[in-house]
């Protein structure tokens, strides 16, 4: 192997694919980033055998070859370069890689490339196209509901269901519910239209996205135990979570008795100042409607309290209800709305959140008991 590559391009493709190396493994091998020549430039590809990242950098390739070496060490020393261009020449027979970049000459001891686990197999013929920002949102608002509790392991999924020309991503941990659709295009016949996605391989989906990397094209492998996304020069691949989802659709209410409106970002910075002194075991905060105002308290004993009215449109019978002020933030820092809408049916039933007028995003959020 011998190229010549951008150290800034580099670097920026080792900070995205070194998010599937594998810090405790038991495989030294999985603590490397495997480096390989390509048609159109330098391949870095990490994995912990449930994710796989690769990125493809542009290079001047005169020989071609492959190699690993170890990925955070590798990513140290690019990262400290600048903007220096770097030359990579591997020796086949020691697997010293030999770097030069600026003044500065290295040689980093890595393993043969055989050693590197067999990648995912993508032969799908029937794919999933969708705008990429579009996407990045719609798990932004959805993983954030996802259990962080692994003796659930499918509550730390993301449910993916494709209906028509519909995405649905909607991820539950008991206590609240986040639903969100967009529209995309499908081509072909899919072998699965329901699939669980561990919500942290959805994260480094989203945190991919870039203005220059504008669509997405996710598919499945035909056994049905990966999902594979593919943004421009970035491709990453994660391992399926078996089980049957919960039924969500049966716990989002029809009707409301208390329909409430108001600028999102008033409630969002008051929510935030009530939070601060929500401090019990379960962090209430109390919602209060009336007659054009929704007012925010929050108390604790031996700490103090707040209280915040906002004015708010107000439809449908008066209600005091209570949630977990960290549930409340998170739905509301990542709504993509001017204005809120909360919808009650009393003050013990799950309390709804989503952008007014719109149908695309819902929040559930199970309210808890005060006193």
């Amino acid at each position: 192997m011998k190229a010549t590559v951008s150290s800034s391009a580099l670097s920026a493709a080792l900070g995205l694919v070194s998010r599937a190396v594998s810090p405790r493994s038991t495989l030294p091998i999985l603590g490397n980033v495997l480096l390989e020549t390509a048609e159109d430039g330098l391949r870095l590809t990490a994995t912990n055998l449930d994710l796989t990242i690769s990125a493809t950098v542009p290079a001047t390739v005169l020989e071609e070859g492959r190699t690993t070496v170890p990925a955070r060490l590798l990513s140290e020393y690019i990262s400290s370069l600048g903007e220096a261009p770097c030359s990579i020449e591997l020796d086949p027979a020691t697997q010293v890689l030999r770097l030069q970049c600026g003044v500065h000459k290295a040689n980093l001891h890595g393993i043969d490339a055989v050693e590197f686990p067999p990648l995912p197999s993508h032969e799908a013929a029937a794919s999933i196209e969708a705008d990429s920002v579009t996407l990045q949102n719609a798990i932004t608002q959805t993983v954030m509901a996802a259990s962080a509790d692994e003796a659930s392991p499918v509550l730390t999924g993301v449910l993916v269901q494709i209906d028509g020309k519909r995405l649905t991503l909607a991820a539950t941990d008991r206590h609240r519910l986040a639903v969100k659709n967009i529209d995309v295009t499908v081509e072909g016949t899919l072998p699965v239209t329901s699939v669980i996605v561990p919500a942290r391989h959805l994260n480094e989906v989203a945190r991919a996205v870039t203005a220059q990397r504008p669509t997405v094209t996710i598919a499945f492998s035909e056994a049905r135990n990966q999902v594979f996304f593919t943004l421009k020069d970035v491709a990453i691949s994660s391992r399926l979570i078996e089980g049957t989802y919960p039924n969500y659709a049966q716990v989002i209410p029809g009707e409301s008795a208390t329909v409430v409106s108001l600028p999102t970002a008033a409630l969002l910075r008051e929510a935030r100042t009530a939070a601060v002194l929500a401090r019990d075991a379960a962090n209430p905060v109390r919602l209060q409607v009336g007659d054009g105002t929704l007012t925010l308290r929050a108390q604790t004993a031996e700490v103090g309290d707040d209280e915040a009215p906002l004015t708010a449109t107000v439809k449908g019978d008066e209600v005091q209800i209570a949630f977990n002020a960290r549930y409340v933030l998170d739905a509301l820092s990542v709504l993509d709305s001017d204005e809120v809408q909360l919808s009650f049916n009393g003050a013990l039933n799950p309390g709804v959140l989503r952008p007014a007028g719109r149908e695309d995003y819902l929040c559930i959020i199970m309210p808890v008991r005060v006193a």
